[in-house]
């Protein structure tokens, strides 16, 4: 119904949308128009619209996006997540972060994507808090504070002695991707203590950091094989980690070790400590 109570068509709704959309002349979509699509019944017009805002990356998208974060479609919610994260204005990581506790787990995930890809330290705490969480939302806190880097080291160092199995091995393998020469030695450390599946964890997260320091904790692991007959695979072997990040620092030392393991009964363990031989041999 129009103003003065007559029926307004839905055809005449819709060109009235596209106007706003598509000025007249512009052969792109304004982000006033888009926004004003953020609105529409159809979910599948909220999407697209979300989607475009990305694209435009324009600050005043913004507000209106973190509106949506409230959209009761879940695909529109998570999309409006990432579309922020695309643009990467630090106003709307406290929404965000209120986002982590949904209870939806693909979109509490997308808001942890969107957190790194906005980088204000302000997250930290948060995404640290959400490393014991399903795998889907642990995975894309991982890589946040990775992206964060240097400031999440030390809130993640701490986070290698939490009681909750999960939260070690999630922050091991974040501390090797912040790319920081911090997290060295508490990794070493936590190599030599920490349970098994952590273990693993710690020793792909030393080798993505590449520090030679490492090296001699790398080859006594290498060495030790789990409890339990020779002949029967290891749940988590903290050995196939430790040969494949020895190659990856590509120290001279470990070319004894790696041959010894590249003959070992574990298949898993023989292929990864052959490959990071070629990777040393290749080496000057």
């Amino acid at each position: 119904m129009d103003v003065r109570g007559r029926e307004v068509r839905p055809c005449i709704v819709a060109l009235f949308l596209a106007a706003l959309v598509l000025p007249c002349g512009a052969g792109e979509p304004s982000v006033a128009g888009l926004v004003a699509l953020l609105k529409h019944n159809d979910p599948n017009q909220r999407l697209t619209a979300v989607r475009k805002l990305a694209s435009t990356k324009a600050p005043e998208a913004v507000d209106p996006l973190i509106k949506t974060l409230a959209d009761t479609v879940p695909n529109v919610r998570q999309e409006a997540a990432y579309a922020l994260g695309q643009i990467g204005d630090k106003r709307a990581a406290p929404s965000l972060i209120a986002l982590l506790e949904h209870k939806h787990i693909p979109t509490r995930a997308a808001a942890a994507t969107a957190l790194g890809q906005i980088g204000d330290a302000s997250a930290i705490a948060p995404l640290v808090g959400v490393l014991g969480d399903p795998e889907e939302v642990q995975k894309a806190a991982i890589t946040a504070l990775g992206k964060l880097g240097a400031p999440a080291v030390e809130p993640l160092i701490a986070a290698l002695k939490s009681k909750d199995a999960a939260v070690p091995h999630a922050a091991a393998l974040a501390l090797g991707l912040t790319g920081q020469e911090r997290a060295v030695e508490p990794l070493i450390q936590a190599l030599k203590t920490a349970d098994r599946r952590t273990r693993c964890a710690v020793a792909e997260a030393l080798g993505k950091l590449g520090d030679a320091k490492a090296v001699p904790t790398l080859i006594d692991t290498l060495k030790k094989r789990p409890p339990g007959p020779a002949y029967m695979p290891v749940r988590f072997d903290a050995r196939v980690p430790a040969a494949t990040a020895l190659g990856a620092i590509g120290d001279k030392r470990a070319v004894g070790p790696l041959t010894t393991a590249s003959k070992d009964r574990n298949r898993k363990l023989a292929k990864a400590a052959a490959e990071s031989l070629k990777t040393l041999k290749a080496k000057p």
